[in-house]
């Protein structure tokens, strides 16, 4: 268990700020969010789910709903992010039970996946585009970034190729795509090859969708 603990919970803060307020997005209720205390700077004290995590201004805010069951009113904390000291993790077990029911993707998983990906990006363009993957090599923990990015790909390129134009474009310019790992987030296109890199780290799944989306589009 202290393996699992170092593997999945060993995250910065802002990555588990957003990992939180995403999950908050989706829930259907509030009592299946998870709890944490967070430890301010100032010695305060903070108890409750984060339901909200704003990074578009200067001073990053966190949105902290007091922990439901505990209290009948509706209590909401705004904190800087900069003054979050230390984040407890009130049930630990149960956190990760919640938000990495999928943490481990095996290789043949990820073969799969490539396989029925590859069978409906055909029938979007009509043509032929291989996926490139190094499956026997990605390291464990990033295979399920891997896994989610691909997933992405049917239904990008159906909007890519939903006009003549667009499918057009994809038919004479793509023939295989790359996946791997980098520092930061890019995609070239070289030869008819689609290189997506991606960076490591927690993202929200429709804001990464739409940028993957969009960088296509603009190397085309």
């Amino acid at each position: 268990m202290i393996e699992s603990y170092k593997k999945n919970l060993f995250i910065e803060f802002s990555g588990w700020f957003i990992k939180l307020a995403d999950f908050a997005d989706r829930a259907e209720d509030a009592y299946s969010l998870p709890k944490i205390e967070l430890v301010l700077h100032t010695g305060n004290i903070i108890r409750g789910c984060i339901i909200g995590y704003d990074r578009t201004r200067q001073e990053k805010l966190l949105m902290v709903m007091g922990i439901p069951d505990s209290n009948p009113k509706s209590e909401i904390t705004l904190i800087p992010e900069s003054q979050v000291a230390a984040v407890t993790f009130m049930d630990a077990d149960e956190t990760l039970r919640v938000l990495e029911p999928d943490s481990v993707v095996s290789s043949l998983e990820l073969k799969r996946t490539a396989k029925k990906v590859e069978e409906d990006l055909e029938k979007s363009t009509a043509s032929k585009i291989n996926l490139n993957l190094d499956t026997e090599n990605y390291p464990e923990e990033n295979r399920k970034l891997i896994l989610e990015t691909i997933k992405f790909l049917p239904s990008i390129f159906e909007s890519l190729t939903e006009d003549e134009l667009g499918k057009k474009a994809v038919v004479e310019s793509i023939e295989n795509i790359k996946i791997s790992i980098a520092e930061a987030d890019s995609i070239v296109l070289n030869n008819k090859e689609l290189h997506i890199k991606t960076s490591s780290g927690y993202k929200f799944p429709h804001k990464e969708k739409e940028r993957i989306k969009r960088e296509i589009e603009s190397v085309l």
